[in-house]
């Protein structure tokens, strides 16, 4: 009996010491541990105070300015200092770099697929992460759609080109549609016989962010999403139309683009801090004046702060009637590279199919194979000030 009751007490043992170190490690935990300057008290202070402000991983104080650091409960100036440098002290690589070393750092980048392989080779690739991406034009120029099949690229597993990590969607103008999504889907599976269970559609993470505060309280949230879901990518759909509404009339340009200003440079940080692509949609307005030149007639809103903060700006518009009726594809769009540092000034077409974006000459393909899944159409036309244009939807059952 007392053998049994020794055995026992053994399994309790093995069982809590196994308990013990299957615990998961708080990355936020063990960097704190290491800063020198800092009390045992004050670690824990500071790291309920950074749970609580939605900061779970370490590379959510590259996110943050030293101001806003200090601007947290608790969080002193000397404090704040000790964040950073300790941030700094612990990150891979150092402040300069060789040619060699940029030039490995730059060709590590993911690189997610947008659809069309036109498309990606006049991106050299896809949309890098760690950058920002600008897509602006009228509607129904495709911004959107761009928008969807780039998140599908990202749940896609690795296998079949994809990152296989998570998406977070800011709905600003209540555009986005499940349905939709799932048809962008459906296409990646029925094609390459992909299990539903491949895609991991938990870490696509959708808020509907109508206000400005919304998404600033959706940014500061994200940090507790991105590093437990692998986020690498974040879609602002749009970004201006929050700030239009909330700053109307001239007199409150200023205080508009300080606002704008301040939200760009926060999320440029995360994207920065967890390597991901930031791509955002945005409104076209018309130039007034009579000399401006064909590129110059239709210009995105937001003025210049918003020009300087992005890394690729994609001007997106319908295509010429010729090049819609040679591929049979009216839903025939073109992309043009207006400002990006590191590509040249030119353009492409695409085709808004029936499973998301795809090159022109697969626009009749797709509408073929919609018809052999059992997909019905939606048929609607937008009488344009040139030419009529129809934009043709598979619909799931």
């Amino acid at each position: 009996m007392a053998l049994l009751n020794e055995n026992s007490e053994n399994k309790k043992k093995t069982a809590s010491s196994s308990k013990k170190t299957t615990k998961t490690k708080d990355p936020l935990e063990d960097f704190l541990s290491d800063i020198k300057g800092l009390s045992d008290t004050m670690k824990k202070r500071v790291h309920k105070v950074l749970i609580t402000e939605g900061i779970v991983d370490p590379r959510g104080i590259k996110a943050l300015t030293k101001a806003q650091l200090e601007e947290l409960p608790g969080i002193s100036d000397t404090t704040s200092s000790l964040l950073i440098e300790q941030f700094e002290d612990k990150k891979e690589g150092k402040i300069f770099l060789s040619l060699e070393e940029r030039e490995e750092l730059e060709t590590i980048r993911s690189k997610i697929l947008t659809g069309s392989k036109d498309l990606d080779n006049l991106l050299q690739g896809g949309i890098p992460t760690g950058t920002f991406v600008e897509l602006y034009g009228a509607p129904q120029s495709g911004k959107t759609q761009i928008c969807y099949t780039l998140s599908v690229n990202t749940l896609l597993p690795k296998d079949f080109g994809g990152l296989e990590a998570g998406v977070i969607w800011l709905d600003t103008e209540g555009s986005f549609n499940s349905q939709r999504f799932k048809q962008v889907m459906s296409y990646y599976q029925y094609t390459y016989n992909i299990p539903e269970k491949k895609f991991d559609t938990k870490k696509f993470m959708v808020a509907a962010t109508r206000t400005l505060a919304q998404i600033e309280l959706a940014l500061k949230e994200a940090g507790k999403i991105i590093p437990k879901n692998n986020v690498k990518l974040l879609i602002v759909d749009s970004l201006m139309d929050p700030f239009r509404a909330e700053y109307g009339g001239l007199g409150k340009l200023a205080e508009r683009q300080k606002h704008l200003n301040k939200v760009l440079h926060l999320l440029m940080r995360v994207a920065e801090a967890y390597d991901l692509a930031v791509v955002y949609t945005n409104q076209v307005m018309a130039n007034p004046d009579p000399f401006a030149s064909a590129m110059d007639k239709v210009q995105p809103i937001g003025g210049f702060v918003l020009g300087h903060a992005s890394d690729i700006r994609l001007w997106l518009r319908r295509a010429t009637s010729k090049i819609r009726n040679q591929f049979d594809a009216p839903n025939a769009r073109r992309a043009l590279i207006t400002d990006c540092g590191w590509l040249p000034q030119v353009e492409c077409h695409f085709s808004i199919g029936a499973f998301g974006i795809c090159d022109v000459e697969e626009e009749a393909k797709h509408r073929e194979l919609a018809l052999e899944i059992g997909f019905g159409f939606d048929q609607s036309s937008e009488e344009d000030a040139e030419e009529q244009v129809q934009t043709e939807f598979a619909k799931l059952d």
